[in-house]
């Protein structure tokens, strides 16, 4: 089950019946999801895409992570890569995936239009399987 950082975060709550509950988001709403993802234990893995400190002094992502123990993949283009892989720096349950071409911004990535987009999907695939056989 998607459960994605544009709906009402309140909407969780109708979800915990599934045995698995996957956050997926995107750009500054990944940054988010890192965050809720992080503190809420109803949540058992989280896909970010594009995540980075795009809050300038409200919000401290790299900081309100500290705790993250769970599943995570993360992506992005490769010029974002550095940022984002310094963000999640330290966390062992954190997958990031890197395009071997320039990619892109957000979960976009994914589009069925999007150059080499099944090279996003493929790794996507492969963390799912990962997050799927995790045990705490």
């Amino acid at each position: 089950f998607f459960f994605s950082s544009r709906r009402r975060h309140t909407r969780l709550r109708t979800v915990t019946e599934f045995r698995r509950v996957l956050f997926r988001s995107s750009s500054y709403s990944a940054s988010l999801a890192l965050k809720i993802g992080t503190a809420d234990a109803r949540i058992n893995a989280i896909l970010a895409f594009s995540p980075g400190e795009y809050f300038k002094g409200e919000l401290n992502v790299k900081e309100s992570i500290k705790d993250l123990n769970k599943p995570t993949y993360v992506t992005s283009s490769k010029e974002e890569a550095p940022l984002v892989k310094a963000l999640v720096k330290g966390h062992d349950l954190v997958k990031q995936f890197i395009p071997t071409g320039a990619g892109i911004h957000g979960s976009s990535a994914l589009w069925p239009g999007t150059k080499d987009n099944q090279e996003y999907w493929a790794s996507v695939k492969s963390f799912l399987e990962f997050a799927r056989t995790w045990k705490p």
